[in-house]
């Protein structure tokens, strides 16, 4: 009953906040003349299919070294969009972007080894694809040379900022199998949350992470003429979110693998810490010779007859309980690029204007 009253009285209150702002955005709308007969003949529509790249910074692609995420494990995205241009220099854009992101420690660690190898040692990697609306104010940094769909410039650079909130569910690759032959084979990706890596919903640790999280894309573009009926746009866009798990990793500290064994079983145990690991589940990429490097870094001089990641990683750096996962940053943040066709619907007004 009282989830009920509550659901009533924040849908009622919701419902309020539309209207007035709906009104408020009138009366502004009416004051400022956007509705006057010389602002609408610089209004038209477009519609946009657009594709880029995705990349992302965190726990797995550190910020010291960002730029290494320009280029490392970059992943895909595509969108579709609907833009009204409002004046001759500002529109609203509504967006649907599908965009994948992933961080891998070995590969990441491998464009600086003498700085990362310790993310090398962690071993921790991840995908997530993320479904992405947002609603955006886009400002032209350079005045058009006319009005309308037809007096449109040739090459507008522009600025664009919004709001919006994006599903997502982060995934890894179980530990490696051996086949009925006794080769080792790669395991299917498996959703992080369920299997709590930091703890999250065990007793006495935090609680679980939302799959919906708020975003605030934050971008600069170039819009270039085709023609009378189509734009061609490039676009760079920081997505910012208070969120730190899109990788499934936070500052927590490392769960003792006993707990994460008796609440959740092996598997929660073998996806939160992955030191140990002496082939990569993402590619059974062998780690030994690159682990013996690190141990003569370390320790020069030391005898690595018979060592290995299975039986010396937590031994020897410390990745065991108590031990932080991830860094000291406490967003996540991923960035994405679009080319994007935009077909241009009308440079006429259905709505009359309004007295």
């Amino acid at each position: 009953m009282r989830i009920t009253m509550l659901y009533r009285s924040g849908r009622k209150t919701g419902l309020a906040f539309i209207l007035i702002l709906a009104f408020c955005n009138l009366t502004f709308a009416q004051k400022n003349g956007i509705f006057s007969k010389q602002k609408l003949l610089s209004q038209y529509a477009t519609i946009g299919v657009g594709a880029g790249t995705s990349h992302y910074f965190g726990d797995l692609a550190p910020y010291t070294y960002f730029y290494y995420g320009l280029y490392t494990n970059v992943r895909w995205n595509g969108s579709i969009n609907y833009t009204r241009f409002l004046t001759t220099n500002a529109a609203a854009r509504v967006s649907f972007t599908y965009a994948r992101i992933a961080g891998d420690d070995h590969t990441y660690s491998n464009r600086n080894f003498e700085k990362l190898f310790n993310n090398y040692l962690r071993n921790l990697h991840f995908r997530n694809d993320i479904k992405e609306f947002t609603i955006s104010g886009l400002f032209n940094l350079v005045p058009q040379e006319g009005k309308g769909a037809k007096g449109r410039s040739s090459v507008v650079p522009y600025f664009a900022i919004g709001i919006g909130f994006y599903g997502h569910n982060p995934q890894a690759k179980l530990r490696p199998t051996l086949d009925a032959s006794g080769n080792l084979v790669e395991s299917d990706w498996a959703s992080l949350k369920p299997y709590s890596t930091a703890g999250q919903g065990i007793p006495g640790y935090k609680k679980p992470y939302s799959l919906i999280q708020p975003v605030m894309p934050i971008g600069f573009g170039v819009r270039v003429k085709i023609n009378e009926k189509f734009d061609f746009t490039a676009e760079a866009s920081l997505r910012i979110t208070p969120f730190d798990y899109l990788d499934d990793v936070g500052s927590d500290a490392y769960v003792d693998p006993a707990v994460l064994l008796s609440n959740l079983g092996p598997d929660a145990a073998g996806l939160a810490y992955r030191a140990d690991e002496n082939r990569t589940a993402n590619g059974l990429k062998d780690r030994l010779p690159s682990f013996l490097q690190i141990v003569q870094k370390l320790s020069p001089g030391t005898s690595t007859t018979g060592m290995s990641p299975v039986n010396n990683a937590a031994d020897y750096y410390g990745f065991g309980v108590g031990s932080k996962r991830g860094g000291q940053s406490p967003l996540d943040v991923y960035i994405v690029t679009q080319f994007t066709i935009s077909y241009i619907l009308s440079n006429s007004i259905k709505c009359p204007p309004i007295k």
